[in-house]
């Protein structure tokens, strides 16, 4: 199997965020850890500190290859430019190095400093030419609009020229505030599921209408949890598409070359999305190490579609768009 949804907490990250006062930093307890985002603090133990317990992990749940990635939704990224900067270099080399340690096992995507689209497309192209990682990641919430994903577009042009790979993961820009709306009860779910799948839906209604084939043919582009809603609602939106813009393309047909993972979500969920979009499109993503459970790999083994739709989500997919050695 190949896992195309984890991410890397290193002693880069560790480092430059123990230098903060202000979230996203980490704090220390004794001779414990903690990071401290503006949505939760967690302990930075196990999978999130020694790369044994991961490969320990992959070994145990039958996973081959992992795709890594800067820590997506902490908010580092998104910092001003002249914090972000020293942060994103510092982690993407050691990206590369984790790659390099172990040969097969990982492929690496980037961060990029996004209050500043310049400095993006520099550290870009220097993380897939001179670090030899396979592309990077980005929020979602640049995804939010037509006219906010414009902002992005001199990346866009970097990444197709660069043959680069794009993870499109929930996430906020730099021009947000870092602090969480608060919910009066359950925020666990309203936050956690339905905000977060609401913003991955809004990404990938932009990405569909974007023209992506057309404007950047040589990028590849991952949007994460099967596209949040979007498989649910579809129907819907052709059947809007159809009364109301009668002869303008249904959004089912405006794919192109767009894949998704299945990262923290269950069999009956893949199976709508095989249905809606194509066994070709799917690709198994685990969220590692925030979701260090069997539910990934256990939920593609229980959907209840065929031998060959299952085995194009645990690795013919991912093999196809990364390489033999993802």
């Amino acid at each position: 199997m190949i896992d195309t949804h984890s991410h890397y907490y290193g002693e880069a990250l560790f480092r430059r965020l123990e230098e903060r006062r202000d979230v996203p930093r980490v704090a220390r307890d004794g001779t414990r850890r903690f990071m401290v985002t503006p949505t939760s603090r967690f302990e930075l133990r196990g999978g999130f500190t020694t790369l044994a317990d991961r490969l320990g992990w992959m070994d145990s749940q039958g996973i081959d290859r992992q795709v890594i990635t800067f820590p997506g939704a902490l908010g580092p990224d998104v910092l001003p430019a002249a914090e972000a900067l020293p942060l994103v270099r510092d982690v993407n080399d050691e990206l590369a190095a984790v790659c390099a340690a172990h040969s097969g096992r990982f492929t690496a995507l980037a961060g990029l400093p996004l209050a500043d689209i310049d400095l993006s497309v520099v550290e870009l192209e220097r993380a897939c030419t001179s670090l030899g990682l396979r592309g990077a990641i980005i929020p979602s919430n640049y995804f939010c609009s037509l006219a906010v994903m414009r902002r992005l577009h001199p990346v866009l042009d970097a990444a197709s020229r660069l043959g680069a790979h794009l993870m499109v993961h929930p996430g906020q820009r730099h021009d947000e505030p870092l602090a969480p709306h608060l919910y009066d009860d359950l925020g666990m779910h309203r936050a956690s599921t339905i905000d977060l799948h609401n913003g991955i839906s809004h990404a990938t209604t932009t990405l569909i209408h974007a023209g992506l084939s057309e404007h950047w043919p040589g990028a590849s582009v991952q949007i994460v949890n099967l596209g949040g809603a979007f498989p649910f609602l579809v129907e819907r939106m052709d059947h809007i598409s159809a009364i109301r813009a009668p002869g303008a393309p249904l959004p089912s047909t405006l794919l192109g070359g767009l894949v998704f993972d299945t990262a923290s979500l269950g069999p009956r969920a893949i199976e709508m999305a095989v249905a809606i979009l194509g066994p070709e499109r799917i690709m198994l993503g685990t969220d590692y190490p925030i979701f260090d459970t069997r539910v990934a790999t256990e939920a593609v083994a229980a959907a209840r579609i065929d031998r060959a739709a299952r085995d194009a989500i645990a690795f013919g997919n991912a093999a196809r768009l990364f390489g033999p050695n993802a």
